[in-house]
C-alpha cells in the first residue's frame, strides 16, 4: 500500500521563470513566414520550428551554399545566427536579395562592439565556439580579431597584441566566459578588458535554470541538440542534478521512469524553443504520470491540476 500511495503522490512541475523563444527568434519566424523564401540554413536550432517552416513549403538550403548552386534563386533569408559579411556582399554582387533575420543583439550590439573596439585600437578576442554560425558571422566584422574557446587556443595567441578586449558568444555561459578571461589575463594579457556580450534573454534563462535546479529533484531541458543556448542550460542543470537532468528536443522523448520517485520536476527551455513545445512536454508528463500533476511557473506560488493545455498561462 505504501508503494501504491507513493506512485500516486502529486507531482509538481515548475517551469523556469524565463523559458522559451526570445524576441529575436520570434522576429525571425515572422519574417520567414511572411516572405516564404529559401532560408540559408536552419532559421534557428530547433527541429520543430525548422520542420514547421519546411511543411509550409519554405526550402532550407545549405547555410554557406556555393553561389553557383543558387541559380534561379532571386531572394533568400539569412538565419537568426547571422551571416559572414563577405558572403552578404557576394549575394548582392550576384543580384540575390537577402532578407536579414539576424538577431538584433548581433546586428546592433555585438557587430558594433567589434567595430568600435577596433577603431579604439583594441585587438578583439571573441570567446565562443569557432564552428558555430554566430561566431563565424561575428568574426567577419573585425580585421584584428581571434576566436578562442579553450586554453589551448589562448596559448596559441601571440604574446603581444597591444590593447586587448574579450567579448563573447551571446549564448555562452557566464562561467565559461569568466574562466577563459581569467586564463587570458593570467597567461597572456594581464590588462585585457572583458565585456559580457551575452544577450539578456540568455542571461535570464541561465540564471532561472540555475536557481530552479538548486531545489527540484529533476530537470527537463527542452530544445534542439544543436542549440548552443539550450545545450548550455542542460549543462548548468546537470552540475546540480547530474543524474536527473534530461535534454530533449521532442515531447515523445519524455520517459515514464524519469518521473518515478520525483516530487518536484523543473522545466527549462532555450531561446529557440517555442511555447507550444513546452506545453506539449507538460501534456506528455501529465499523460505519463499515474497521479495528479500540478503545474506552475517558478516564482508563482499558485498551482493547478492540469486538465487541458490550450496555450494559456498555467
Amino acid at each position: 500500500m505504501a508503494q501504491q500511495h507513493a506512485a500516486s503522490a502529486p507531482l509538481e512541475v515548475i517551469v523556469a521563470r524565463s523559458a522559451g523563444t526570445c524576441f529575436g527568434v520570434e522576429a525571425a519566424i515572422r519574417l520567414a513566414e511572411h516572405e516564404k523564401k529559401p532560408i540559408l540554413g536552419p532559421l534557428v536550432h530547433n527541429p520543430k520550428i525548422v520542420g514547421d517552416l519546411a511543411s509550409h513549403g519554405i526550402p532550407i538550403l545549405e547555410r554557406y551554399a556555393d553561389l553557383e548552386t543558387l541559380d534561379g534563386v532571386s531572394e533568400v533569408i539569412i538565419t537568426a545566427h547571422g551571416y559572414p559579411r563577405t558572403l552578404k556582399e557576394a549575394l548582392r554582387e550576384r543580384g540575390i536579395v537577402y532578407h536579414d533575420a539576424t538577431c538584433p543583439v548581433l546586428l546592433k550590439w555585438v557587430y558594433r562592439k567589434i567595430q568600435s573596439f577596433e577603431r579604439d585600437g583594441y585587438y578583439v578576442l571573441l570567446v565562443g565556439n569557432p564552428h558555430h554560425a554566430e561566431i563565424i558571422a561575428s568574426r567577419s566584422y573585425g580585421s584584428r580579431i581571434s576566436v578562442v574557446y579553450s586554453t589551448e587556443a589562448v596559448d596559441a595567441l601571440p604574446n603581444d597584441l597591444g590593447k586587448t578586449v574579450a567579448i563573447c558568444q551571446t549564448t555562452i555561459t557566464r562561467e565559461k566566459f569568466h574562466d577563459l578571461v581569467e586564463y587570458i589575463r593570467r597567461t597572456k594579457y594581464p590588462e585585457c578588458r572583458a565585456v559580457d556580450t551575452r544577450c539578456k534573454p540568455v542571461k535570464n534563462q541561465q540564471e532561472a535554470v540555475q536557481a530552479l535546479a538548486e531545489w527540484v529533484d529533476a530537470m527537463i531541458i527542452v530544445g534542439g541538440y544543436d542549440s548552443s543556448n539550450t545545450t548550455n542550460l542542460a549543462r548548468i542543470a546537470a552540475k546540480r542534478l547530474p543524474d536527473t537532468t534530461y535534454h530533449i528536443d521532442a515531447k515523445e522523448l519524455v520517459r515514464k521512469e524519469w518521473l518515478r520517485g520525483i516530487r518536484h520536476l523543473g522545466i527549462g527551455a532555450g531561446t529557440s524553443t517555442p511555447k507550444e513545445q513546452i506545453d506539449e512536454v507538460q501534456q506528455r508528463i501529465a499523460d505519463l504520470y499515474d497521479g495528479p500533476v500540478l503545474f506552475r511557473r517558478d516564482g508563482d506560488e499558485s498551482a493547478e491540476e492540469l486538465i487541458d493545455i490550450d496555450g494559456s498561462e498555467l
